[in-house]
């Protein structure tokens, strides 16, 4: 087993994970079946799939699916607390359920450790059917290891009556922030136009998403470390600004702090992802009709936009029956059916069907009536091809928040940070046995 996991992690290495950008190269083929029925499989005997997911409304979907599919019967299991912190283990002993959701990003150390399944030869022609960043991340070199679920393009999320009040166009690009950022402070020193959250590193990961970027690449049989890569330090350059002429407020995100400061009217923009307006809403009730969507700000000469990463089925290496499974989350993530019955559990698709959902493109009262998925939707389509998961994902991001707190306390700047953070994750790297680019 030891021989042969460290032949899965050479074969890793070498194919990729680099499949995004492969995929702008690769040809389109027909989607999957969009009638909502699922349709029987055709299996010669009865078959019980397990599932664990965490989706509000997941059971609806299993019931549907259940109800047209007789021979291939779905048990769910709702995941809660640690419960994803379970599956590893449970994968290695041979217990865990069929299907599991789990975050794209975590596919790779699974893939290294042999605990996933590889789909390719149930997929049938799936690809068309998602955006290329969402299929992305479930496709390593010329392998498949998951059908996407949901995505979290960005927009710009911003006080309509801050900038009302001040005069301040909305920004369309990240030069025009910066100078929005400026023209705020001039007119209320007491408003800042963002907020920079050392603890969120997602608030950084979309924007070198955006810009082309990623943590890792491949480089022939070898993964190329790219956390202080080109896009990251352009990146950093625009934050350091920002940070530098203190036009972003530093408050660690998610806390009673952070919604204070919402709820107060001192942060005049969120640049985040499609699943944020409702925590938004939920969380600064006492602003609503003060906020609409905009498209993110872009880089000079791009029409990219960011995203935040998602969740994705997969099927474990100890599934007896990968091909029913593999039948089942194509059907919950890509038919009509499937598709409505995530939108109506809060979830923003991966499938390009359910970017024109009637369902997902509702007027948002929060934001005074806007359709504010209609920016999301359009921004999902607009996410760059480029971004690749490594093996120390939750490593690399950990360490990236630490050295972010340092950078919030001015003991260095943001491209010392991605230096010592890239320096950690080469190390981890070859700490692993794996091949790192010099």
């Amino acid at each position: 087993m030891a021989h042969s996991n460290r032949s899965k992690k050479r074969i890793l290495a070498a194919t990729g994970i680099a499949a995004v950008a492969a995929l702008t190269l690769a040809g389109c083929s027909a989607g999957a079946d969009g009638d909502g029925s699922g349709g029987d499989s055709g299996v010669d005997q009865n078959v019980t799939l397990e599932f664990w997911g965490w989706v509000p409304g997941l059971e609806d979907a299993v019931a549907e699916w259940n109800e047209n599919n007789p021979a291939v019967q779905v048990e769910f299991f709702r995941m809660t607390g640690d419960d994803g912190d379970k599956i590893p283990a449970a994968i290695d002993a041979g217990t865990a359920p069929d299907v599991v959701q789990m975050s794209a990003h975590s596919l790779p150390g699974h893939i290294i450790n042999n605990r996933l399944t590889d789909l390719t030869p149930y997929i049938d022609g799936l690809q068309s059917d998602f955006t290329a960043s969402s299929w992305g991340t479930v496709s390593f070199g010329d392998a498949v290891y998951g059908v996407p679920q949901d995505s979290g393009p960005t927009g710009l999320i911003y006080r309509t009556d801050i900038f009302e009040e001040y005069g301040i166009d909305v920004p369309t690009t990240w030069d025009e922030y910066v100078q929005a950022g400026r023209d705020l402070k001039a007119a209320n020193p007491d408003i800042y136009l963002a907020q920079f959250s050392p603890n969120e590193a997602g608030l950084w990961m979309e924007t070198v998403w955006q810009n082309e970027g990623s943590f890792f690449q491949i480089e022939g049989d070898a993964w190329d470390v790219t956390v202080n890569g080109p896009e990251s330090l352009e990146v950093a350059e625009l934050w350091q600004t920002l940070l530098d002429e203190e036009l972003v407020k530093v408050v660690e995100m998610w806390t009673p702090e952070y919604w204070a400061e919402v709820n107060a009217g001192t942060i005049a923009t969120i640049n985040y992802a499609a699943w944020f307006p409702v925590l938004l809403e939920e969380s600064a009730a006492s602003t609503a009709g003060n906020w609409a969507v905009a498209d993110t700000p872009l880089f000079t000469g791009k029409n990219t936009a960011g995203e935040s990463g998602g969740s994705v089925n997969v099927v474990t290496a100890n599934s007896e029956h990968p091909d029913e499974a593999t039948q089942f989350i194509t059907w919950l993530n890509s038919s009509d059916s499937g598709i409505e019955n995530l939108i109506a559990g809060g979830v923003f698709p991966s499938a390009i069907e359910g970017l024109s959902s009637e369902a997902l493109l509702q007027p948002a009262e929060f934001f005074g009536g806007q359709v504010i998925n209609e920016v999301f939707a359009a921004a999902a389509e607009r996410v760059p091809g480029t971004w690749t998961a490594g093996p120390t994902h939750d490593l690399t991001v950990n360490a990236l928040k630490d050295e972010f707190g340092r950078v919030a306390n001015g003991d260095i700047t943001f491209e010392e940070a991605l230096d010592r953070v890239q320096a950690m994750t080469v190390a981890e790297l070859e700490a692993m046995g794996l091949n790192v680019a010099s």
